[in-house]
């Protein structure tokens, strides 16, 4: 099953260059360049994904869910922010969770479960690297282990990580 990725949308579109100056004019806009972004990274690997924006203060939001192009988008209540609505919601998912933000606040409070962060800033590059592969037909190519070269070097000890660190690398190498 594809791990379900939960984004601070606000905060991923403030920290990727390119949506953050869109935001500046028109936080709409942001919102809109944001959704465009991830459905062309939807389009690539097909994992669900949840924007949680801040709903605080915008009394005029007729609804707080809404569904578009495949993208579940939803506000935080009134008289909750974001973040207590995100850690709220990875903590109902459980498993195979991904929260996209930088806040270091969430990743505090998530630390216990059995979700998996991801800074936003590392997260717009692996969406940088999808729309590559896309575009270009490849991936970026990965560094050359200096081990294939000398095959008589040991590595070192041949201690494996524990199995949360190990499953949480899994689903970071399938983003």
């Amino acid at each position: 099953m594809p791990p379900t990725l939960i984004i601070d949308g606000y905060n991923l579109i403030r920290n990727t260059p390119e949506l953050a100056s869109i935001d500046r004019e028109d936080i709409a806009e942001g919102r809109e360049a944001l959704i465009s972004r991830l459905y062309e990274y939807r389009k690539i690997r097909r994992f669900p994904i949840v924007v949680v924006f801040d709903g605080t203060g915008f009394y005029h939001l007729s609804t707080t869910r809404e569904n578009r192009m495949g993208i579940r988008i939803l506000f935080s209540h009134q008289g909750q922010t974001a973040d207590d609505f995100i850690v709220s919601l990875a903590k109902q998912k459980g498993k195979e969770i991904v929260v996209v933000t930088s806040d270091r606040g969430i990743h505090d409070r998530l630390r216990s479960t059995d979700c998996v962060c991801v800074r936003s800033e590392t997260f717009d590059a692996k969406i940088d690297n999808a729309l590559y592969e896309l575009y270009k037909g490849q991936g970026f190519k990965e560094e050359e282990d200096d081990t294939a070269r000398y095959p008589g070097h040991k590595r070192g000890t041949a201690k494996k990580p524990p199995k949360r660190v190990r499953r949480q690398r899994d689903i970071l190498n399938k983003l």
